[in-house]
């Protein structure tokens, strides 16, 4: 990517209509923008469309974008957004946010398997939070979902999910500690 200034300028002669600084701008921000979306949405296809939105919507309103005191983090919030709106857009069963889907039961090796002390205590703090929190955490770190994605799916505001996030990780650390 290239620096906050040189996007700035390229992103105000796009405002008056320059092709090809809006082309540079695209260059140089699509592909961070992209992976954003990605990982939002998990789907290239839906990806590619939010980030469609993002620049339909970067070049109609360039000279706002362009004033922004941090115009990567605006620019950032606005995929995001739109990343959002299209994973809310989806119908119900289309959009699925489990990284994959096992048909056959398997045996939990956890309930099979000798327990060291610290994840012995790890799965005892688990289970005293509740059950939304702790699939949440276990999403977030076993899975590797982001914020967003934890948001769209338990369908809650992203600050709850930042603070619910914050309180579970206090909470199991607490435990942990002799």
């Amino acid at each position: 990517m290239i620096d906050r200034d040189a996007l700035r300028d390229l992103l105000a002669a796009s405002s008056g209509g320059d092709r090809a600084a809006f082309a540079q701008v695209f260059q140089a921000a699509g592909p961070r923008l992209y992976g954003i979306a990605l990982r939002i949405l998990r789907r290239p296809d839906l990806a590619t469309e939010a980030l469609r939105r993002h620049f339909a919507r970067l070049w109609a309103e360039a000279a706002a974008f362009a004033e922004e005191a941090d115009l990567v983090a605006a620019m950032a919030a606005d995929v995001r957004a739109a990343a959002l709106d299209l994973a809310r857009a989806q119908p119900e069963g289309v959009f699925a946010l489990e990284p994959f889907e096992v048909e056959e039961d398997l045996e939990d090796p956890l309930e099979s398997a000798p327990h060291s002390p610290d994840l012995h205590g790890l799965l005892t703090c688990l289970g005293q939070l509740s059950e939304e929190r702790r699939r949440m955490v276990l999403h977030a770190y076993y899975d590797g979902w982001s914020r967003e994605a934890l948001s769209v799916y338990f369908d809650a505001p992203i600050h709850a999910v930042n603070t619910w996030m914050w309180r579970s990780i206090g909470e199991l650390d607490a435990g942990l500690r002799p």
